[in-house]
């Protein structure tokens, strides 16, 4: 003889969401964009003080080339 059972309902898990405000999720957002345009600042004052370095190696090197 076959079990007859009854067809459960099946419940969702409870998932816990906590819901911040949109303030403080663009607050957050903004922090985080200026702190990347700081490190952006920070990397390029870098560059361009080795691109100086270059230019001043290259200015040095462009009388000997003429010579020969």
């Amino acid at each position: 003889m076959p079990k007859t059972t009854k067809p459960r309902v099946k419940i969702p898990p409870v998932v816990a969401a906590i819901v911040r405000p949109v303030s403080t999720r663009l607050s957050r957002m903004e922090d985080l964009l200026i702190e990347m345009r700081h490190e952006q600042d920070v990397k390029l004052k870098k560059i361009n003080q080795l691109q100086e370095r270059v230019d001043l190696l290259t200015e040095a090197l462009q009388p000997r080339r003429v010579r020969h």
